[in-house]
């Protein structure tokens, strides 16, 4: 009998490891959280220069639950404050379902959603889908129409997890334009920043989980181009090999035309090229580019497979890496405005994109976006910020100086004052911060590439 028991004991001993086992074979992949620990002034970064920055945030989307995001109630408009991210003496972290979720939108008969539009999840808080038009132009002779259709979370067929996800953006060609992708944060008074972003350009043949997309052009009446349910996704196979040739994949920071940090990729390239730039790179009135201004770079990783590709905008210098490599680095143009940051996927028929066939589709999909980021001021009061839509995709010409803004710098505050704890504490402390030399009184600084 004690046999018996001690044989039982053992098999339930057998089987609790293998479903923990299993279990943690099943675990989402998540970027590990980075907090500031007690005691750190602020986040350096790896690299020839430390950085010095008082805030981080993540988002990451591998690993989310789209049935939650889809029980969003939105019966009720998102409550988007005054424009600016919350933060604390602890650093950034990130709960990316907000915990206020409620039911309300879902459509039960598709309980486990395959795909999910961005605009219907909480990520919308921080990051804008886009929706504007730019007319056709002789350099740009295909319209153009951001879609908040093309920007959606999917599964990961990839991946044996079932929880697996990643956030794509899509361009599709029409007979009459171009439908485009682009998310822009809503915070628009970013001062120097190291931006990370895990993505690929997804190669024909893979299988995606897509919400549909209606036509948008030339008419947006609700009547003639009803939205649809998000969760009724279509599985497609795309042709094999790679990208299809005829768009432009962007990651950025932006103020205006002539004050932009770069990272392009052009899908008729071949798979390893790059584009760095400071802007303007281009002198339109000697139809020439300008020296210095940018860089072709063929990096170690193709854009096919994912890879981490960064850019550190500090006070004199970009830099541009991949997987942690540098590529590249720049003194020419450096942005000293507040910005935003941009990541886009579009295509308009010129000379830069090219053109693609009527009814081809091409998808950019991203695993996570990294911020280590300065603020410029509060809501960006005193900064002139062009829309993002003002953005010329190397087709128009840069605006005039007066379009620049004041271009006053903030005052240096050495207003020693004790901040008390709260909002209004957090308002004391930007105050503080603002444009100050952070290695002033950073004394306890953390590497945030070591966390």
């Amino acid at each position: 009998m004690r046999i018996n028991i001690l044989s039982f004991g053992l098999a339930l001993i057998c089987l609790g490891t293998v479903t923990s086992t299993l279990s943690d074979a099943k675990a989402p992949r998540q970027l590990p959280a980075k907090k500031r620990p007690r005691g750190c002034d602020c986040y350096t970064i790896s690299g020839p220069d430390p950085g010095y920055f008082q805030h981080y945030k993540v988002w990451d989307f591998r690993a989310v639950d789209l049935k939650k995001h889809a029980n969003l109630n939105l019966s009720e408009p998102i409550d988007y404050g005054d424009e600016d991210w919350d933060d604390d003496d602890e650093g950034e972290g990130q709960d990316l379902d907000n915990g206020q979720l409620s039911p309300g939108a879902h459509d039960s008969k598709d309980p486990d959603p395959r795909s999910l539009v961005f605009y219907k999840t909480s990520f919308e808080r921080d990051w804008s889908s886009q929706n504007w038009e730019r007319r056709a132009t002789p350099r740009a002779p295909v319209p153009m129409v951001n879609s908040k259709h093309n920007v959606f979370l999917t599964r990961d067929h990839e991946q044996r997890d079932p929880h697996a996800t990643y956030l794509v953006l899509r361009t599709t060609r029409f007979s009459e334009y171009t439908s485009t992708a682009e998310i822009e944060t809503r915070v628009h008074n970013i001062y120097r920043c190291s931006l990370r972003v895990r993505f690929r350009l997804l190669p024909a043949g893979s299988i995606i989980s897509q919400p549909p997309q209606p036509q948008e052009w030339p008419s947006r009446d609700p009547k003639r181009h009803p939205t649809v349910l998000s969760n009724k996704t279509i599985p497609i196979p795309l042709r094999d090999g790679r990208p299809l040739n005829g768009a432009c994949a962007g990651i950025f920071t932006y103020h205006d035309q002539t004050c932009e940090s770069d990272i392009e990729i052009l899908t008729r390239d071949p798979s390893h090229r790059v584009h760095y730039a400071n802007q303007p790179d281009y002198d339109f009135t000697h139809d020439r580019e300008v020296p210095g201004a940018s860089t072709i770079a063929d990096v170690p990783v193709p854009w096919t497979t994912w890879s981490t590709h960064r850019l550190d905008w500090l006070s004199n210098m970009s830099r541009w890496y991949v997987n942690n490599r540098i590529q590249d680095a720049k003194s020419y143009r450096v942005p000293d405005m507040g910005s935003m940051i941009v990541i886009n996927l579009w295509s308009n028929g010129g000379l830069w994109t090219g053109d693609m066939k009527i009814g081809d589709s091409i998808y950019m999909g991203i695993e996570y976006i990294e911020l280590i980021y300065n603020r410029s001021s509060d809501a960006s009061r005193g900064f002139y910020m062009s829309p993002s839509q003002n953005h010329g995709g190397h087709q128009k010409t840069p605006p005039t100086n007066d379009s620049l803004g004041d271009g006053k710098s903030l005052e240096l505050d050495r207003n020693d004052e004790k901040c008390k704890p709260g909002r209004q504490g957090r308002e004391c402390r930007r105050k503080k911060w603002r444009n100050r030399p952070l290695n002033e009184f950073c004394r306890r600084p953390c590497n945030i590439d070591e966390l």
